[in-house]
C-alpha cells in the first residue's frame, strides 16, 4: 500500500502542473485571441488522461486504505471523515469538471469558446482540488513528497 501511497502523491504534482498549464495556455488564447493550437488540445489530454490515472490509482486505495471506513464512528473523527468522504467526493468532481472541460472546449465552434470552457472548467477544478489536497498544513495532511 505504501507504493500505492506514494505513485498517487507524485501523480497530485503532474495533475496539478498540467492543470495550471492548461489554465494559463486557455487564459494565453482567451486574451490573445488566437487560434487552438494542437499543443492546447495535448494539453488538456495529457490532463484528462493524468486525471484518470489518478482516479484508477484513487479507487484502488479507497478500498484497502484503513484511513477509509465505512461506520458511523468514522464521520466523527476528522482524518477517517476526511479521505472516506470529502477528499474522494471532491476529488471526484474536480475529475468530472475536467473531463466536462476537455469534452465541451473540443466541442466548442470557435476558437474563443473553447479557449473559455477550459479555462473555466480547469480553474474550478483546480480550486476543488486545492479544497481537496490533504496539504501539510492541514489538519489531516501527507507530506509534500
Amino acid at each position: 500500500m505504501g507504493l500505492l501511497i506514494q505513485i498517487h502523491s507524485f501523480l497530485r504534482w503532474i495533475v496539478l502542473l498540467l492543470l495550471l498549464a492548461a489554465i494559463f495556455k486557455s487564459l494565453n488564447g482567451m486574451m490573445s485571441k488566437r487560434a487552438y493550437a494542437p499543443s492546447d488540445n495535448k494539453i488538456s489530454l495529457f490532463l484528462l488522461i493524468s486525471t484518470h490515472t489518478q482516479l484508477l490509482v484513487g479507487i484502488v486505495l479507497y478500498f484497502i486504505s484503513p484511513m477509509v471506513m465505512f461506520t458511523g464512528a468514522a464521520m466523527k473523527d476528522d482524518q477517517l471523515r476526511f479521505f472516506t468522504m470529502e477528499h474522494s467526493v471532491m476529488m471526484l468532481i474536480a475529475i468530472a469538471l475536467i473531463t466536462i472541460g476537455r469534452i465541451s472546449s473540443k466541442k466548442a465552434a470557435t476558437d474563443s469558446a473553447k479557449f473559455k470552457k477550459a479555462f473555466w472548467f480547469f480553474l474550478i477544478a483546480l480550486v476543488v482540488i486545492f479544497a481537496a489536497i490533504p496539504w501539510p498544513f492541514m489538519m489531516v495532511h501527507r507530506p509534500w513528497f
